[in-house]
């Protein structure tokens, strides 16, 4: 009877033990994983990651849960010294629980709260993730418990709401920069993909008149060209496209030829041209370069108040939106290699 009582006590001393560091540890890796990582493995159709972000998406269930499961862990351990105490003693006193509580209390501090919270503040994600269905387990054991403090929480937390929009659903530019950094720093974007986007922010609303080319420095054609006149301002710009313009009308460039379309069917340039896509000068640069890669368009008429003022290129655009600020990097030299030979081939 001694014995056993003595064993049970110590089991049970060692699971509550083991509860203590497991909410104590899950409660510091819960503010510590990263938000932004586990939306991204959820959309992936990854499941432990769906269980973990339905806690970060509802925190007052995780805090209940853990707030529960700490005094769960904090009676029984309480119990199994009790316990022992009168297994040893056969008469517990209080005296007694004083000093062995006193004395067991820098192991449930060590074992139970200072090393845990220490692994789940170094690894959160991977700790956070195997430990995710036994703390799913226990959400759903103390919910009878739990709930009437969640329903506290939601209730306090209504006088306490502000205008933002739920889970910062819309970033501001400083936000954006902050989630781009926080992203590389978990090793979901490279250096090389950040810097793109930063770039793309700084540039993509600004108007695409500030890049286009004025119409009078254009070199091209009018419509009755002869295929000869073609290839020879081809020739002459090092272009594989030659912008039209109607008879008559100096610098109004509302067509293109492609000099392969051209040659391989003989046909004369105003019966092979394609027409220009037009835009106000004031289009975001990034709404321009979406159209044109939609419409197969190398080139885009730049209008204001209705009339051609200039020619931006579909390279000039893919060029300013995608380089690098600080020094280039040669990954990023050759997909700029790459694209601007690709388009010249077209």
């Amino acid at each position: 009877m001694f014995s056993g009582l003595l064993l049970f006590s110590i089991l049970l001393f060692l699971v509550g033990l083991k509860l203590s560091a497991f909410f104590s540890g899950s409660e510091t890796g819960f503010y510590r994983v990263s938000t932004l990582q586990l939306t991204l493995q959820k959309q992936r159709g990854d499941t432990v990651a769906g269980r973990l972000f339905y806690f970060v998406a509802h925190p007052e269930r995780f805090v209940a849960t853990t707030l529960v499961g700490n005094n769960v862990s904090n009676y029984l351990t309480t119990l199994a010294i009790g316990l022992m105490i009168q297994a040893v003693w056969q008469e517990g006193g209080g005296g007694s629980e004083i000093v062995a509580t006193l004395l067991l209390m820098p192991v449930i501090f060590i074992f139970g709260e200072l090393i845990p919270k220490s692994l789940y503040y170094r690894a959160p994600m991977s700790l956070l993730r195997s430990g995710s269905l036994g703390f799913n387990i226990c959400y759903y054991v103390f919910l009878p418990i739990s709930y009437p403090l969640i329903r506290v929480s939601r209730f306090v937390s209504h006088f306490g709401q502000s205008d933002k929009r739920p889970m910062e659903v819309v970033f501001g530019r400083t936000r954006l920069y902050g989630v781009l950094e926080a992203g590389q720093r978990e090793g979901l974007l490279t250096e090389l993909q950040r810097n793109l986007a930063e770039n793309l922010m700084q540039v993509a609303n600004q108007p695409v008149g500030l890049s286009m080319i004025p119409a009078a420095a254009i070199r091209g054609i009018s419509e009755n060209a002869s295929i000869d006149d073609a290839v020879s301002v081809a020739s002459a710009t090092d272009t594989s496209h030659v912008l039209m313009r109607p008879d008559g009308r100096a610098n109004q460039w509302s067509s293109f030829v492609r000099i392969a379309d051209m040659l391989t069917s003989e046909l004369a340039p105003r019966l092979v041209k394609q027409s220009l896509p037009g835009f106000d000068a004031t289009t975001p640069r990034l709404e321009v370069l979406a159209a044109l890669f939609k419409d197969y368009s190398p080139f885009a008429a730049i209008t204001e108040n209705g009339e051609v003022v200039g020619i931006i290129r579909r390279q000039t655009l893919v060029s300013q939106l995608f380089r690098v600020i600080r020094p280039a990097s040669s990954e990023l030299e050759t997909l700029l290699s790459a694209a601007a030979s690709s388009e010249s081939r077209q």
